[in-house]
């Protein structure tokens, strides 16, 4: 409980925590460390196998939508060069207006 003449700042400043000391805990923190160091690549596949397909197929599926969006896109662009050169070839009155 905060002291009603004190104000929010000061009692802050005059808070300090001191946590017990671990003596074990530099131990832990290395053998924890040391049981990352020994995972394989197959054996992380294994540990997190719904992980790894979930994201390859939210990847492909990606991959797949934007390389589908850049062909239409590609074929739009090739379909509308090649009409405006037919019409320049069928009509050279058109060259005024359409140009290749």
């Amino acid at each position: 409980m905060v002291p009603s003449g004190d104000s929010l700042s000061e009692t802050l400043h005059g808070w300090q925590v001191t946590p017990p000391a671990d003596r074990s805990f530099r131990q832990n923190v290395w053998r924890r460390i040391g049981k990352q160091a020994g995972v394989t690549w197959p054996t992380y596949l294994r540990a997190n196998g719904a992980m790894v397909s979930l994201a390859s197929i939210v990847m492909l599926t990606a991959a797949a939508y934007g390389g589908r969006a850049l062909a239409h896109r590609q074929t739009r662009a090739d379909r509308e060069s090649i009409v405006v050169t037919y019409l320049v070839g069928i009509d050279p009155r058109v060259q005024a207006a359409l140009r290749p």
